[in-house]
């Protein structure tokens, strides 16, 4: 049984297209065996925890990308550039020695509103699409099934969400039909989880969402750059964790962009 946990970088906002930060949505999933989760994830993540920040067990600490680049709160310790290495040595051995597979689906909103004669005007349920579609292709290669947990984001949002995956679940797509989505999802329902849940393949795909969205970026030719840190991340990525074909291709597998 696999999980596919799923968070995003940019916002469904269609206003203000001209930045960057809101021109460009992607949603990141992290496909993982659940008793990989129970047995290796959940235990090493909770490992570090405790090493580097000496968590209170009663009031769990969890990763957030921007609180840790920010060093908010109990991630002010990281600022100690000898505890930050720890922490960054930590966090690579995790992200190599881990089971998954990742999708990175991304779409240029600006790009999307021009297309005159597309059904497609929601940027997320258009990913979220996308990224059950592949989901369900990688299922079938490995003969499993699977369900879905992405990050809530409350109230209509979600319920909205939940909706557009109940279409595309009844529906399909071009490329996978409806019983097919139906024998490799069987649930008809999303498992929304918030950061306050603790769950560890939440908080494992928030660190690896930004790097990999900055790198689909890289590959559609856009004036962007990844630091040293994400650097790594990617070349772990690339190696064996990104989705593939039985050939080693990874476009259209683990990265899909649009344009």
């Amino acid at each position: 049984m696999y999980r596919l946990y799923v968070d995003e970088v940019g916002t469904d906002q269609l206003t203000n297209l001209d930045t960057d930060k809101a021109r460009y949505l992607s949603l990141s999933g992290v496909a993982m065996q659940l008793d990989h989760v129970r047995a290796m994830l959940e235990p090493r993540m909770n490992g570090i925890k405790d090493d580097i920040f000496k968590h209170d067990p009663d009031a769990p600490l969890v990763f957030h990308r921007k609180k840790i680049l920010g060093l908010k709160g109990p991630f002010g310790i990281l600022e100690d550039k000898q505890t930050q290495a720890q922490f960054n040595d930590h966090i690579i051995r995790l992200f190599t020695e881990c089971e998954y597979t990742i999708i990175t689906a991304l779409i240029d909103k600006d790009w999307m509103l021009r297309q005159r004669h597309w059904r497609k005007n929601h940027p997320y349920h258009y990913l979220m699409e996308v990224l059950v579609e592949k989901y369900v292709q990688f299922l079938e290669r490995q003969e499993g099934i699977g369900d879905i947990m992405p990050e809530a984001r409350l109230g209509r949002a979600d319920e909205a969400l939940q909706g557009a995956f109940e279409t595309v679940r009844q529906e399909g797509t071009d490329f996978v039909d409806a019983e097919r989505m139906q024998a490799a999802i069987p649930s008809k329902n999303l498992k929304f989880r918030t950061k306050r849940d603790n769950i560890a393949g939440l908080q494992f795909c928030d660190l690896l969402a930004h790097p990999s969205h900055i790198y689909v970026r890289s590959q559609m030719g856009h004036d962007v750059a990844l630091g040293p840190f994400a650097t790594r991340i990617i070349g772990i990525l690339l190696h064996d964790k990104y989705d593939r074909s039985h050939w080693g291709k990874i476009k259209g597998y683990g990265v899909k962009h649009f344009p």
